[in-house]
């Protein structure tokens, strides 16, 4: 009956039994998962702070993890950061000491959670890739599960068990193979669901709902009957219109658990709206039901938010229609098998889209060379292709990792192409008359400046989802170091169809970082000529001295900086921000930080806030933290564990440093 209908509809309506194209995992962050289980397990626990990709872009979901990265990821998910500070600097291991990166990790699973131990020679060997047996022996402790408990050879015992209690369902069950970084996500999204060996909660989990929006900027998790605050504030579409599970951190969203993965993947087919507010079509493409939820760019809309050229594709696990606008104008560079029957089609240098089965027909009557505009699907498919004098294209391409990528309904593709540098993070992407790839730097929808806090730009309100690049890259809203950027500061925003700006650029200066940290001036004495003339190099010279130029040092956590030829009232111990020129030629500016005296930990609204004053100061994700007694840079937790109160230094609107002493 489908196909009868879908026929009738010829243009507007195109069908398709579609699986996750083999180039990428439809509904990841990371271009090299494959499956949409790992993808929605990756991303449950990348929201909680247990998982993130690589620095490029990747998450690697074959790599291997050793024993202190499990270690660490199992503090993590177990919310015990907190505790840290305590173990820091202990031995428990002879061959993890102190200065080892995860000695406190490790010393707190082994001394305080008693979960895991070391070899019979009395080494942890944190270097060893933990194996499946390793890893499930910790996870059963943290359960309740006693050695006596559970019989049986080790690990066969224990694996055993682990797979009884649905721990290891769609991980395996070698006990003795390596664990890898998919089967860890895997391993941990079944541990929100896991019971403990008493039958009890080992998590909190509210009943089932669906997702609305993860909005990383306000720090809220909102379902249709809720909306609860967000332990880790991280922006974030993919699991959109997923029905699932909050999982709760005193009454705060720790996480979203999918009841099944998939939330993005399209699996039956595509509209293409040709009239705004039509909905004509979706009725069938969602199997003749008219309660489908409707989201647009992974944001709820409703049918007046469609317009011409928008692609609606329905996921029938979470009843949703999901709607992207991303046009592309580029040149039809390759396809295969075949220009009569494309099955996928090369763009954009290189870059490889799938094309949906029912476009075909549609493709069929263009060929390699011309220049088209194609539509795009919500997990970045091809749905249909027009000249480009037909429809202008509207994509735009961003920094990715070390590499480029197409924003597509708020997630982003990797593409074979390279944005050049004197655009910026982000650039509207289109083609010449002959086809060549141009990349237009992306000017400024809307004026004025980026108030973090508010979440608008000047005037204008910020989309839940908005996404914020910086010269770096994409950058997480608890991440910004500032809580009012200056409109100087904004080179490009874009606005989406309700009108509220979706896409941040920052950075009025390309070629500045800001770096906060501890000055350190020093000024030396240098020889000089004489009352009569003698240079130092006279033997008749008289010494005669003058003070040269002061120099700046920033000592931050991470490096020093400098030193730099100072040239403001700047003395040592002043904790300041200085924005460095990128082309190492020196600074910009140089600010002293505002001193708030001995604040307390106690007015502080978890981590990301503190009020002082009856002003609420933002605290950004990375914070640096100075222990004066030591002299030694500390973590925020370990901060909080030394003592009651700290020195604030902000800048701002954020705090940039704190500092403790006993």
């Amino acid at each position: 009956m489908k196909k009868r209908i879908f026929s009738l509809l010829a243009a507007l309506c195109l069908l398709a039994a579609l699986t996750v194209p083999p180039a990428r995992a439809a509904s990841s962050l990371f271009p090299d998962i494959r499956d949409s289980e790992t993808a929605a397990a990756v991303e449950a626990l990348r929201l909680m702070g247990v998982l993130d990709g690589y620095s490029d872009g990747t998450f690697r979901p074959d790599g291997n993890l050793n024993r202190a990265q499990f270690c660490k990821m199992v503090i993590q998910a177990t919310g015990s950061e907190k505790d840290l500070g305590r173990y820091a600097a202990m031995t428990v291991f002879p061959d993890v000491r102190p200065s080892h990166w995860a000695a406190s990790y490790i010393n707190l699973a082994a001394r305080g959670r008693k979960i895991v131990a070391g070899y019979a020679d009395g080494s942890f060997h944190p270097e060893r890739d933990v194996t499946l047996g390793h890893a499930v022996t910790i996870l059963l402790r943290l359960l309740g599960y006693k050695d006596e408990d559970i019989g049986g050879v080790w690990p066969d015992g224990y694996v055993a068990q682990a797979s009884s209690t649905g721990l290891l369902d769609g991980v395996g069950s070698d006990g003795r193979a390596s664990l890898t970084r998919g089967q860890a996500a895997r391993l941990f999204r079944n541990l929100l669901r896991a019971e403990t060996a008493s039958g009890g909660e080992f998590y909190s989990l509210s009943e089932e709902t669906t997702l609305t929006s993860l909005d990383g900027g306000a720090g809220k998790l909102v379902t249709p009957e809720k909306t609860y605050e967000m332990v880790y504030p991280h922006p974030s579409t993919t699991l959109t219109g997923s029905r699932g599970q909050v999982v709760l951190q005193n009454g705060k969203a720790l996480t979203f658990l999918p009841a099944e993965a998939g939330g993005t993947t399209v699996p039956d087919g595509a509209v293409i709206v040709y009239s705004t507010g039509s909905t004509q079509g979706l009725s069938a493409l969602a199997g003749n039901r008219n309660d489908y939820l409707l989201y647009k760019n992974g944001l709820p809309a409703a049918a007046g938010d469609l317009r011409s050229w928008d692609v609606a594709t329905y996921v029938q696990a979470t009843n949703a229609v999901l709607v992207c606008d991303t046009r592309v104008t580029a040149k039809y560079e390759n396809c295969s098998p075949s220009p009569a029957a494309p099955s996928t089609i090369e763009i954009l240098g290189g870059t490889e889209f799938r094309v949906l089965p029912t476009a075909v027909d549609a493709l069929s009557k263009f060929k390699p060379g011309d220049i088209l505009t194609f539509f795009l699907s919500a997990d970045g498919q091809i749905a249909g292709a027009v000249k480009r004098t037909e429809v202008p294209g509207n994509a735009v391409a961003v920094k990715s990792g070390n590499g480029t990528a197409l924003l597509c309904a708020g997630a982003e593709i990797p593409m074979a192409c390279s944005l050049p540098s004197n655009v910026g993070p982000a650039a509207r992407l289109g083609a010449t008359d002959k086809g060549d790839i141009t990349f237009i730097r992306l000017s400024s929808a809307v004026s004025g400046a980026l108030d973090v806090r508010a979440q608008t730009l000047g005037s204008t309100a910020l989309a839940s989802n908005c996404r914020i690049y910086d010269i770096d890259g994409l950058t997480a809203a608890d991440d910004l170091e500032q809580s009012v950027y200056p409109s100087t500061e904004v080179t490009g925003s874009r606005t989406n169809w309700k009108g509220e700006v979706d896409l941040v650029v920052l950075n009025g200066d390309p070629y500045a970082v800001t770096w906060y940290g501890r000055a350190v001036v020093q000024q030396d004495q240098e020889a000089v000529k004489d009352r009569d003339g003698n240079l130092p190099s006279d033997p008749d010279w008289i010494p005669t001295y003058r003070d040269s130029q002061p120099a700046l040092s920033v000592e931050t956590s991470q490096r020093t900086i400098g030193p730099l030829m100072l040239t403001v009232q700047v003395r040592t111990g002043d904790y300041v921000g200085v924005q460095l020129r990128r082309d190492g030629s020196g600074y910009s500016s140089v600010q002293v930080l505002r001193k708030l005296d001995r604040a307390a930990f106690s007015a502080w609204v978890g981590k990301s806030a503190v009020t002082v004053g009856g002003t609420t100061y933002s605290v950004p994700g990375n914070v640096q933290c100075r222990n004066a007694d030591t002299k030694s840079w500390i973590t925020l937790d370990q901060a909080m564990d030394y003592s009651a109160q700290a020195d604030l230094y902000v800048l701002d609107g954020a705090v940039r440093i704190v500092e403790v002493r006993t």
